[in-house]
């Protein structure tokens, strides 16, 4: 890509991105995007084994929060 080209590239960006700043809602939806695009390429450059334990991390904590939850619902209501 020539020096021009890549001017040209950046300033329709800004343009575009000065554009989406009047309307935050969309400026919101354009974050979480790129949020979730840096999200997956983390998680892609993630090995097997790490992926394996972070799974099993995230069944225990969805066994403790399924437990505590049953353990609020045994206690008595308080009297207000």
């Amino acid at each position: 890509m020539s020096a021009d080209a890549w001017t040209r590239w950046r300033q329709q960006v800004a343009e575009t991105l000065t554009r989406h700043r009047e309307f935050p809602e969309l400026d919101r939806q354009l974050n979480a995007m790129h949020a979730d695009l840096k999200l997956r390429a983390w998680v892609d450059e993630l090995t097997d084994e790490e992926v394996q334990e972070m799974l099993h991390g995230l069944s225990a904590c969805i066994d403790a929060i399924q437990g505590s939850a049953g353990e609020a619902s045994e206690l008595p209501e308080s009297t207000s």
